[in-house]
């Protein structure tokens, strides 16, 4: 439930409240669509904490706004009102993802300062400078490690005076889900709910499933939609879409960050490399990052089915729901290829598939599905 509590606004305030609530409705409807119900209330939040936080710069209050805590299913419209709301806003501003904040922590503990926690508080300082409000994307916490860092960053911001608006697919009480360590995770947990207000987006429909071409909050650019997953992966159904299996002589070692990964093939625009070389070893959200800047269509190929249960797998899983995370976010053509079945939505939870497997479903979903047993003009037709 959304939590709106009474604000203290004069007149100038309140103007700008209203016209940030229409010119984010003015938004939506310029991309095809109407603000559901809980998007017209996160909405109205938004507007508050922006009019607040621009009356503050103007010195009309000195009151710093509660920062804002936006979850909901995937689909649901997060991020895009998040960016419009950000793209409106006229502060300084900084806005990050998940995933490219951790690397640059993580950048921080290797090198001659690493272990001291210098560098570590060189990359929140350098996060948190010259602005009045931080946006943070995809906010999720698996590794008590990360927990660490969150509540670093949020010790800081709390003493900068610094604001936060964080979008997540989890409550804050679902945090850090493991039971091994959620305990571990709950006093920072605590902290996020005393400093922000927890605004819940829970429209019925996942925009994500929109069929392709209709316009949507969580509509991605062209290239991650143009992927394909690819089963069973016969060279002729490969070669309909222009790939062709790399030869052994093709295989390169590559070393985005700390960790050599062996793929099948670099072309300049093109990796292709096989899922357990991927997601079987010590590779990191910062390796998946660093080869997505030099390489704009992946192949993962080998990719067992989601189906099948083997605990071991479980790790790789994981990594791979990071790899679908980074592709998406950089918007990069993906094509997974297995024997197949590969079928996320029918997978089901459990101790084998990551926890967000919700989110990396509702992802993979925007891949067009190539089986051998259709046509092809069915397959090009097949849509996400």
């Amino acid at each position: 439930m959304a939590v709106t509590p009474t604000l203290g606004i004069g007149p100038a305030v309140r103007s700008a409240r209203l016209a940030m609530v229409d010119d984010l409705a003015d938004d939506a409807g310029r991309s095809g669509f109407e603000l559901e119900y809980s998007q017209r209330q996160a909405a109205e939040r938004l507007a508050a904490f922006g009019a607040q936080l621009t009356g503050r710069r103007r010195a009309l209050s000195r009151k710093v706004p509660r920062s804002l805590y936006l979850h909901g299913p995937v689909g649901r419209g997060k991020t895009w009102l998040m960016d419009s709301f950000y793209a409106r806003l006229p502060v300084r501003k900084r806005r990050v993802h998940f995933h490219d904040f951790f690397r640059s922590l993580h950048a921080g503990t290797h090198g001659p300062a690493a272990g001291n926690g210098t560098m570590i508080q060189k990359s929140v300082d350098a996060l948190l400078a010259d602005i009045d409000v931080l946006f943070f994307d995809e906010f999720h916490v698996h590794d008590v490690g990360d927990g660490m860092f969150i509540a670093r960053l949020l010790r800081d911001a709390a003493k900068r005076r610094i604001p936060l608006v964080v979008t997540s697919n989890y409550a804050p009480d679902d945090l850090l889900p493991n039971p091994l360590w959620h305990e571990h995770f709950v006093p920072t947990i605590q902290a996020i709910k005393d400093m922000m207000d927890i605004v819940e987006i829970s429209g019925a429909l996942d925009f994500r499933r929109v069929p392709a071409g209709a316009d949507s909050p969580e509509n991605p650019s062209e290239g991650f939609r143009s992927g394909r997953i690819i089963t069973p992966g016969t060279p002729a159904q490969l070669g309909r879409l222009g790939l062709f299996t790399p030869a052994p002589i093709q295989s390169r070692v590559l070393t985005p960050t700390t960790h050599p990964i062996v793929v099948r093939n670099s072309d300049p625009d093109l990796l292709w490399v096989g899922f357990d070389e991927l997601c079987g070893g010590l590779t990191s959200p910062a390796d998946y990052l660093a080869l997505a800047d030099s390489y704009a269509t992946w192949v993962i190929d080998d990719v067992p089915s989601p189906a099948g249960n083997h605990p071991a797998l479980a790790p790789a899983w994981q990594r791979f729901s990071n790899v679908v995370d980074v592709l998406h976010d950089q918007d990069i053509t993906l094509f997974l290829v297995g024997k197949g079945p590969l079928d996320w939505d029918g997978a089901g939870s459990g101790s084998v598939m990551p926890v967000d497997l919700a989110r990396i479903a509702s992802r993979l979903s925007l891949l067009t599905r190539c089986e051998s047993a259709k046509p092809l003009e069915r397959e090009e037709s097949a849509g996400s």
